[in-house]
């Protein structure tokens, strides 16, 4: 019989972020989130419009995809001294209107995930990280700002009162070496 044993933890979440300046790609990716509009129906833990899963071979989403594997490769490497060959397995857009939110959630089993703010509203809500409480969990937004994290982390967007759109993409990365996506 296996039983779960949660034990408390006074371990740090490591993050790893990136500023990148793309206003071009930033502006094809938006387009095309705007185009899909939302093909998800709101049935997924995001509560927003969200596009397609697999946007990776997309104009604008392919240049962010290539960013991506890179620093997934790097902060292996640095982090655990591992080298990876990186693949996305899916990435996708949205755009969130106030009060929209993601359920908390985690992408396991990925190596990493991503969030990448392509706008920054004035009080719109960045990514929240639970199991860092509900003080100082949160990731304030800056547009142009690429975040990393473990795949197995609980993240989620709280519903907050704002004007404009959010726009975000995501992605979750895999070591082809020892995974296939079958995709």
């Amino acid at each position: 019989m296996i039983t779960r044993k949660d034990l408390p933890s006074r371990q740090l979440l490591t993050i790893h972020e990136q500023k990148i300046v793309a206003p071009e790609m930033d502006k094809r990716i938006i387009k095309l989130i705007d185009e899909q509009g939302d093909r998800q129906n709101h049935k997924t833990n995001v509560k927003a419009q969200m596009t397609e899963w697999i946007m990776q071979d997309q104009p604008g989403f392919k240049q962010l995809a290539d960013i991506i594997k890179n620093m997934a490769r790097e902060c292996s490497l640095k982090q655990f001294n591992r080298d990876i060959n990186a693949e996305i397995s899916d990435m996708w857009g949205m755009k969130y209107k106030s009060n929209e939110h993601a359920i908390s959630h985690d992408h396991w089993p990925a190596l990493w995930s991503f969030a990448y703010y392509l706008n920054a509203p004035k009080d719109a809500p960045g990514l929240f990280f639970p199991q860092m409480g509900d003080q100082g969990g949160e990731r304030k937004l800056e547009q142009g700002l690429l975040i990393m994290f473990p795949g197995y982390i609980q993240h989620g967007v709280r519903p907050v009162k704002y004007k404009g759109y959010r726009y975000v993409v995501s992605a979750n990365v895999y070591d082809k070496k020892i995974y296939s996506t079958n995709k």
